[in-house]
């Protein structure tokens, strides 16, 4: 364990990962002049850089991305000591420099202490929100997709004025994810009919459809 009691929110929450990443950006500027890589060639401790890469890669593994578990045994294993934990307590000084128990919101019961570093935790955190709008612009095209097959089936059924009805084919598209059904005529036509109670329902410029 840890035995600084300094605790930082960490902004990122359990659950939030990069495990289908699988790599991440390296400032190389920023490491080379960092205090920590010149205090590790100060002290002639060249081998705690590329023990610091590999947890450094490690943490992006983890839940949250970006964070470590602040226990030896798991950190000795991350860093590659396997199971030589006293020579990973000798490295860990100089390895986890910058690293500090976070906070980490919604945690659940009985969850592992975690370590976090800020700049670790500003790549993490990046690299989550470009993960997150690439899944929302999945979302939306998967979305907008079965809308094009409702339109389809519809018009196929004779339906074409619900099929120009947004409000409708929203609604018909829902009804068919809610119920974890693929767009066919049959499903579309059932959803229609649950949803709206039949075609008289829809409404387009005032007028019954």
């Amino acid at each position: 364990m840890s035995e600084t009691t300094e605790f930082w929110a960490y902004p990122l929450k359990f659950g939030d990962t990069l495990k289908n990443f699988e790599w991440m950006p390296l400032f190389t500027k920023r490491l080379l002049t960092s205090h920590f890589v010149n205090a590790a060639v100060y002290a002639g401790r060249r081998e705690d850089i590329g023990t610091a890469l590999l947890l450094w890669a490690a943490s992006m593994e983890s839940d949250p991305a970006g964070t470590l578990p602040d226990d030896d045994v798991d950190l000795a294993q991350a860093a590659r000591f396997g199971a030589d934990v006293e020579g990973w307590r000798r490295a860990r000084a100089g390895a986890l420099y910058g690293w500090k128990p976070v906070h980490i919101d919604d945690a659940p019961p009985g969850a592992q202490p975690r370590l976090g570093h800020p700049v670790i935790a500003e790549i993490a955190a990046d690299q989550f929100r470009r993960k997150r709008g690439r899944e929302r612009g999945r979302e939306v095209a998967a979305w907008a997709t079965v809308k094009s097959r409702v339109r389809s089936k519809l018009r196929e059924a004779k339906q074409a004025r619900i099929a120009e009805n947004e409000h409708a084919v929203e609604q018909i598209a829902q009804w068919l994810k809610d119920n974890d059904l693929y767009v066919t005529g049959e499903n579309v036509r059932v959803a229609l009919e649950e949803v709206m109670g039949g075609p008289k329902l829809v409404h387009l410029n005032g007028r019954d459809v």
